[in-house]
């Protein structure tokens, strides 16, 4: 079997060299680095999808998805209610004197003591959504009717904004206030902080 290199062959022999050339190239510089790219970006969006599927369950579905906003919204809102930040201290202490005020007890002195973060039964420390449960313990003494400590005390208990509990009550009488009583009161503030 001859072959012989005519012009003709070798135009053509040039021609398929030079188009595989062009495909190599475009392999080599268009196909491969747009291959890497969409391989990349679909792990990109896996992992977006993963987030968001993981965002909408947290929320409780895609379908309700403005009612669960909602609805989160009013949760936070309650929770920063209950457990106010610590820059808000200030507040817990203006919040006693005026629910003090309105039940017509008289504040001798309200004395905040160290703010420390606040361990559960166990001996760890408490997390709030990425924030430590801090306490701040308050000594509050106070005159007033038996009645009206014991309204405000409950409404204390009760409210729950801020969150403060009631830890000790020593009530005393004294026969130059009478009908009315001295009580030192040992609570407990609950705020949020870093």
């Amino acid at each position: 079997m001859d072959i012989k290199f005519i012009v003709e062959n070798k135009k053509n022999i040039i021609t398929v060299g030079v188009l595989v050339l062009v495909v190599l190239i475009l392999f080599q510089f268009v196909y491969f680095p747009k291959s890497k790219e969409i391989k990349r970006l679909a792990g990109e969006y896996k992992e977006i999808k993963t987030d968001m599927d993981d965002l909408y369950n947290f929320i409780g579905g895609e379908a309700d998805l403005k009612d669960n906003i909602i609805k989160m919204r009013e949760k936070v809102d309650l929770l920063e209610r209950a457990f106010p930040s610590e820059q808000e201290v200030s507040d817990i202490i203006k919040q006693l004197n005026e629910k003090a005020r309105y039940f017509k007890i008289n504040v001798i002195s309200l004395k905040p003591e160290n703010i420390e973060i606040y361990k559960d039964h166990n001996g760890r420390e408490v997390e709030i959504s990425d924030y430590f449960c801090k306490s701040m313990p308050l000594t509050l003494r106070v005159e007033s009717r038996y009645q009206a400590l014991g309204e405000f005390l409950m409404s204390l208990e009760m409210n729950r904004t801020p969150m403060i509990s009631i830890e000790k009550v020593d009530i005393e009488k004294d026969e130059d206030i009478k009908p009315k009583i001295k009580a030192k009161v040992d609570l407990i503030a609950y705020i949020i902080g870093k």
